[in-house]
């Protein structure tokens, strides 16, 4: 049975879809607050406008872009009505950033619009979900971006943090404190007031908000491409490409199809760690691959060229 892979270019979260429509809400702060692609609200600043200013990105070959720079406890909100409601219990929201300051307690995101202490935290440069878990090692750092990840199962209620693609929180959020309460807005980098301004100043990058979960892989993956997504991939034309990937999963020929006929570019397949174990050139709406002699596991399908960026999943027998 054929198992379609619905890729939009521009992002590099693929995944399967199983009766679910998997969307993303994009910003990536060129000068404007706005959704990236259209289909969302703007976000909301608090307090006081930060503003738009270029910066060095590490983690992406030192790079320049335009990013946000938004004062101590002078964030933004994304208010998920606007959004239709958007964000449910299952979701993954993706950040690039940095603090200027990473001492004591600095709120990351706020689910319950200031009403309690519970949350994401940056502690000492460590991750921390208060008041449920916390990392051991630190791994941000004053001054550098990090890219950072949260995503929550809505069935099983795990919830994981990931610091540059390590996971560095996973716990049981039972009590529901990482999903989204009833003034149905998110804050991002403004604290509560039970115990006020643990905040840093500092910048964004990049927000993805996704109303599906991400697994390691997929967040790895993403953290692998991430000039990509801030750079070539934001400077492509809106286009939607239809990959079919089967059968999936697979044990030797897999059949690979896109629905742009003229499309024509590389195709490399590569493991979660992105090493490259297959290239082609794709200069026709259907090519077979041999994969007969990959080890068993996940892997990802990519095509490229100029203008597009397109990721697949298959999973290998």
């Amino acid at each position: 049975m054929r198992t379609m892979i619905f890729i939009l270019f521009f992002t590099l979260g693929a995944q399967l879809l199983h009766g679910q429509t998997h969307k993303i809400l994009s910003y990536k702060f060129n000068n404007t607050l706005n959704e990236s692609k259209g289909i969302g609200p703007a976000l909301t600043n608090l307090d006081s406008a930060g503003v738009f200013v270029v910066d060095t990105l590490n983690k992406v070959n030192n790079k320049t872009k335009t990013v946000y720079r938004f004062k101590k406890n002078w964030g933004f909100q994304f208010n998920n009505a606007l959004a239709g409601n958007f964000l449910d219990s299952t979701y993954t929201i993706e950040l690039y950033f940095k603090f200027d300051d990473v001492d004591g307690w600095n709120r990351v995101i706020d689910w319950k619009n200031r009403t309690t202490d519970d949350g994401a935290y940056v502690y000492y440069g460590d991750l921390g979900f208060y008041n449920f878990s916390r990392s051991d090692s630190t791994t941000v750092m004053a001054g550098d971006y990090t890219y950072f990840v949260v995503t929550r199962n809505g069935v099983t209620k795990n919830l994981w943090m990931y610091s540059d693609a390590k996971n560095e929180v996973n716990f049981i959020d039972a009590e529901d404190a990482g999903v989204i309460d009833t003034s149905h807005v998110l804050n991002f980098f403004r604290d509560d007031l039970i115990v006020q301004n643990e905040a840093s100043s500092g910048t964004v990058a990049l927000l993805n908000i996704y109303n599906y979960l991400l697994d390691s892989a997929t967040v790895k993956h993403n953290f692998d491409s991430l000039q990509g997504e801030l750079f070539s991939i934001r400077e492509s034309r809106s286009n939607n490409i239809l990959i079919m990937v089967y059968p999936n999963p697979a044990r030797d020929i897999i059949t690979i199809e896109t629905s742009e006929a003229n499309f024509i570019g590389s195709l490399s397949i590569i493991n979660c760690s992105g090493q490259q174990f297959i290239t082609r050139q794709f200069t026709k709406p259907k090519m077979q691959i041999d994969i007969s002699n990959l080890p068993s596991g996940v892997y990802f399908v990519r095509l490229t060229n100029d203008n597009t960026v397109a990721v697949g999943k298959i999973i290998k027998d």
